[in-house]
């Protein structure tokens, strides 16, 4: 009895003597949203894909925006632009070649023109695309306007794009026009010798 008595207390004290376990850790704090800048915040990282931002326009673009997209590096004219103004020819054209608007009429005036050839349509810069603009009331006269060079073909229309100069018609086939009717001759000039004297700017339409 004494014997079993004294392995009880034994046992009592070996348990008092194990180390308590040992706290769990704890968990860290949840993280929280930091301003830019502020201490300890992290970098935004630097947008990629579809929604990174587009980067700026070459100067070439940006000199045809501002053109207007017709003639590049010839700005368009301000408020007190002390460079000579480029009026700017547009007109809408029918399938018959007839235009609802006349053009710049003084010889030797450098034009921006930008117009289709649907009747006819000759899109080679060695050739004349003739376009017609009858008086109000009297079809039977009115402007008869030729248009050569700077020809390019979109889709099958021929679009006449570009400077060009008031000419006196060179006598020849085909330059004497209808009894009734003034002819106006439009030649393509160079543009980039143009806009080189930055001595110019595009009229805005």
């Amino acid at each position: 009895m004494k014997h079993l008595l004294v392995v009880a207390a034994l046992g009592l004290a070996c348990a008092a003597c194990q180390p308590a376990p040992a706290p769990a850790p704890a968990s860290p704090p949840p993280a929280q949203n930091s301003p830019p800048g502020a201490p300890g915040a992290a970098a935004p990282s630097p947008t990629t894909g579809e929604g990174a931002q587009a980067s700026a326009p070459p100067p070439g673009q940006a000199a045809m925006a501002e053109a207007g997209d017709l003639i590049p590096g010839i700005p368009g004219c301000k408020p007190g632009d002390k460079r000579t103004p480029i009026p700017v020819w547009k007109p809408a054209v029918d399938a018959q070649n007839n235009v609802n608007t006349a053009p710049p009429q003084q010889e030797g005036q450098v034009v921006v023109v930008a117009l289709e050839a649907h009747d006819a349509p000759k899109c080679s810069d060695s050739e004349v695309n003739l376009f017609k603009l009858a008086n109000p009331g009297d079809p039977s006269g009115g402007l008869e306007i030729g248009v050569r060079g700077n020809t390019q073909e979109v889709e099958g229309v021929c679009h006449l794009t570009g400077l060009y100069r008031n000419e006196p018609l060179k006598p020849g086939p085909g330059s004497t026009p209808p009894q009734g009717w003034t002819r106006l001759q439009f030649n393509a000039v160079d543009a980039t010798q143009i806009a080189s004297g930055n001595t110019y700017c595009v009229q805005q339409p």
